[in-house]
């Protein structure tokens, strides 16, 4: 998903001596049921990735019995570059948190757009507004005319929601039966050619053998894997990822010297210059850690930033500073006392015309081996975490279906439109239909 559509919200966490994010309600236990059987029985699952489709299926597997090895790039989960904040429609991420009996979301809070003249428009809050039906939200809102999805802004408000992914550890690891190994980036696959099933992952030096696996990576991840695989290059699938490409993400966190009032949380920032979107956080505003200290802690990000991703680390924290500055005067003057930059070369897809034909779906010409993440095609209808979260669902229950073991995962499906834009897009359908039953209606115009 774009990162340049990014909206997140936020507020500030109640107090607890336990941070909210990770606050289980009483009576809950992240610790779930395992189906019955010996530890001989257990098939053997590899997982590479560990953003929230690969947590998904790691998740699942597990509690129906499965032997699961879950390969992370990095010494923990790890968070997806792109659409920030978790939406109202993301029905299935919010079972999961209520599953694991945690707390990490802040309130309902508005964002904002700028552009170079300064700010353009703010995100109301619409969670506890009147639900009224499309399109009469576009005349009850009228702050809004220009904005995407104007007339689902009524039932698609943006919750501010941070979850803090190197502390949710106890959250994902208390399970007997799943093996986390940190720092593991899978460099090709093998194939066992009797039976024409993937066999193992390959990190480096190390091998890593299954009975079936989940590549829950980005784009480009899984394209290096096809190149250091050619066998992978006769299957179409596989071929056709080479065809996809990726943009560059950089995430700056500078902490300032001064308190600076930032009207909004979530910043999206188009228009600054001719390639790169970005947005800008306000975590102090988030975490609870940051928000009684004598400064500012915000947090910059660049999508499609291939002009800076080269540059030093100096000149990038000055590049933000800058564009800062464009937006919130009160930035002017502020001393960074400390700085973070991450760079994610090729981390998001770009889903430029014509892509859609060669992005894949979940299965794949291997029949133990399943895609999941949210930048590839399925038929659930949700975006970004949610989609990367339903996917990794649907690559578990891939999996239960191939080796006949386990129950499926139940997946709540999206929000049906409103009754009278369905009766209205069937009646449409309804007419083109009986107009081209209409002699030489080929003639007019469509």
């Amino acid at each position: 998903m774009c990162g340049c559509s990014a909206l997140v919200a936020g507020g500030r966490p109640p107090p607890s001596s336990i941070p909210l994010r990770l606050r289980r309600r009483r009576g809950s236990s992240v610790r779930a049921e395992v189906s019955p059987g010996g530890e001989s029985e257990r098939k053997k699952v590899a997982v590479a990735g560990a953003g929230w489709a690969g947590l998904a299926a790691a998740h699942h597997l597990v509690k129906q019995g499965y032997d699961v090895t879950l390969l992370a790039a990095e010494n923990g989960p790890t968070e997806e570059v792109g659409l920030r904040g978790f939406w109202h429609p993301y029905r299935n991420i919010f079972a999961l948190v209520d599953e694991l009996g945690i707390s990490p979301f802040t309130g309902w809070n508005k964002a904002a757009y700028y552009s170079p003249e300064g700010l353009t428009v703010e995100f109301p809050i619409f969670h506890n507004q009147p639900r009224l039906p499309a399109p009469f939200g576009v005349f009850a809102y009228p702050e809004f005319p220009n904005l995407p999805l104007i007339d689902r802004l009524t039932s698609i408000p943006v919750i501010a929601a941070v979850i803090d992914f190197d502390n949710t550890d106890t959250a994902w690891r208390k399970y007997d039966s799943i093996t986390f190994v940190p720092n593991k980036v899978p460099s090709s696959l093998t194939i066992d050619t009797d039976s024409g099933c993937i066999s193992a992952i390959v990190c480096g030096d190390e091998i890593y053998k299954a009975d079936a696996f989940v590549s829950a990576m980005g784009l480009s991840s899984l394209q290096s894997i096809v190149k250091n695989s050619p066998f992978l290059w006769s299957h179409r699938e596989f071929a056709n990822l080479l065809h996809l490409s990726t943009v560059d993400v950089i995430s700056i966190k500078l902490w300032l010297d001064k308190k600076i009032t930032i009207p909004n949380v979530a910043n999206v920032c188009p228009g600054f210059d001719d390639s790169s979107g970005w947005t800008f956080f306000d975590l102090t505003s988030i975490y609870d850690d940051y928000y009684e200290e004598p400064m500012t802690v915000v947090e910059v990000e660049f999508y499609n930033a291939s002009r800076l991703i080269t540059l030093s680390d100096d000149d990038i924290v000055s590049e933000a500073s800058l564009h800062l500055i464009k937006c919130i005067q009160d930035f002017e003057g502020a001393t960074v006392i400390q700085k973070s930059v991450k760079r994610s070369p090729k981390s998001v897809i770009n889903f430029l015309p014509g892509s859609y034909k060669y992005t894949p779906r979940g299965s794949t010409s291997f029949p133990n081996l399943f895609i999941a993440g949210d930048w590839i095609v399925n038929r659930h209808g949700s975006f970004s975490k949610e989609k990367a979260y339903v996917t990794g669902l649907e690559a578990a229950n891939r999996m239960v279906d191939y080796f006949g073991t386990g129950d499926f995962a139940k997946i709540i499906a999206v929000e049906g439109d409103e009754p009278h834009i369905e009766t209205l897009r069937s009646l449409s359908r309804r007419a083109n239909e009986l107009k081209s039953q209409i002699p030489f209606s080929e003639f007019f115009l469509q």
